[in-house]
């Protein structure tokens, strides 16, 4: 046993299901061709509250569960494949089987998973079996942990199955539980009701295919690296757009665009002092949030990407990235502006396999993945006793982590960038040393 889990002193397990029936007409829930496309690994996220306030500081233990094992159970109506079986790689068998829920004890304060220098304790706060197998595991398709620290202190987690959603449908999700939780006895409609209909607008491949389609899997190789993080504060922010305005024609460069731009540029720098060598060319990939112009409601995978290349220094330049990237995004855009239904899915693939033949085609390039939850309501999701503390993002805490993957995130005070990335050893020993980086960065822990 490894000194981290023998902080862990108790492990309990339930099976939470939906409050009510979900009706035959929804039992079988279709994979869209995105769903397909994706792998089946389990997104992970994670709440960090300090100890309660108010009404709840002196609660037992098994209250805090039972309110959250309640609302749980109600909010999950509403997600029901949440609480099914996938079907091979064609539907979700909503069969209301349910999903795990996990209650522990950690004897430690909570300062003292935050205050450690990369991600390997946060883990204590997520269900071991999925942390340690999030390609391969094969409960439930969400999974949840409540984690009491000795300050008095709670972690709320959860993993999602990537086949069920996307970051924005784990943001709708832990904000509407929170919602029922915060009001158990009002009728309070959530303003965002889910609708599982990516199906319509993404329509799957036929089922003796649909195997074919996971082999294009889009859910990046494993490789042993290392996660850490950092911040960006909103005076250093607005030093790096001024820096972007005063330089390129872009007068409103968004915090996406500006942190992304700077990290991307932060990372083939250090990179070239690592080989001793010119700067090796790299891609720049992107996911980008269909909705608009889908519906908001609309849950699943509904993303679609764009990529930028750079293979020369005097492209290097912040500003000039900034401007490729608003280039590429606004292309994007346009592309789905005006899209029929039916050209949804051609225009999604075609992006998707531009990117795919950049990366083909050019297999000694360096490639760096951003994902961007800035502008998601994470830092709302209050189940009663308030806001959290701190947000630990998804991807940032995958098992191994993925190399050169970079997630944003709005601070609590959403006027600052949180940030976290994951490279091989080496490479961060680099990054997280740059000057130029940590005129701007700063380490979270």
């Amino acid at each position: 046993m490894s000194s981290v889990s023998r902080l862990v002193s108790s492990v309990c397990k339930k099976i939470i299901k939906p409050y009510s029936p979900t009706p035959i007409s929804l039992r079988c829930h279709k994979l869209s061709y995105l769903d397909q496309m994706v792998g089946g690994i389990y997104l992970p996220l994670a709440l960090f509250y300090p100890k309660l306030s108010n009404t709840w500081s002196n609660k037992p233990n098994n209250v805090v569960s039972q309110h959250l094992e309640k609302s749980l159970s109600k909010v999950l109506t509403n997600y029901y494949p949440f609480a099914g079986k996938l079907n091979d790689n064609i539907s979700i068998d909503c069969n209301d089987s349910g999903v795990e829920f996990f209650i522990t004890k950690i004897n430690c304060p909570m300062s003292e998973i935050f205050n450690h220098p990369y991600f390997e304790k946060h883990n204590l706060v997520y269900p071991t079996e999925v942390i340690n197998n999030q390609y391969t595991y094969e409960g439930s398709l969400a999974v949840f942990q409540l984690t009491h620290f000795s300050c008095g202190g709670i972690a709320i987690s959860m993993c999602l199955s990537h086949k069920v959603g996307d970051g924005y449908t784990f943001g709708n999700f832990m904000n509407h539980w929170a919602t029922i939780a915060r009001n158990p006895l009002s009728s309070e409609i959530y303003p965002i009701s889910p609708k599982f209909d990516g199906s319509f607008y993404f329509p799957p491949t036929k089922d003796e295919d649909s195997s074919n389609v996971s082999n294009n899997n889009i859910v990046p190789q494993r490789e042993e690296c290392v996660s850490k993080g950092f911040s960006i504060s909103s005076s250093k922010l607005t030093a790096l757009k001024a820096r972007v305005i005063n330089e390129s024609k872009v007068q409103n460069p968004s915090d996406t665009e500006v942190v992304s731009a700077f990290l991307y540029q932060r990372a083939m720098a250090t990179k070239k002092l690592v080989n001793s060598s010119s700067i090796r060319p790299s891609l720049l990939h992107q996911a980008v949030n269909l909705r608009p112009p889908l519906p908001k409601n609309t849950m699943g995978n509904i993303c679609s990407l764009f990529s930028i290349l750079t293979k020369e220094e005097k492209e290097m330049d912040l500003a000039q990235v900034v401007s490729k990237l608003r280039k590429e995004k606004e292309e994007v855009k346009q592309k789905y502006k005006n899209a029929k239904i039916e050209e949804l899915l051609p225009i999604t693939l075609e992006q998707y396999r531009k990117a795919n033949d950049l990366l083909v085609n050019n297999s000694c390039y360096d490639l760096y993945r951003f994902s961007s939850l800035i502008t998601f309501p994470s830092y709302d999701v209050d189940f009663g006793w308030g806001k959290p503390e701190k947000v630990i993002s998804p991807l940032s805490t995958s098992n191994p982590p993925i190399k050169n993957m970079f997630v944003l995130m709005d601070d609590k005070n959403r006027d600052g960038v949180n940030l976290t990335c994951s490279m091989k050893k080496q490479d961060m020993l680099a990054f997280e040393r740059d000057e130029e980086l940590l005129r701007f960065a700063s380490p979270t822990s």
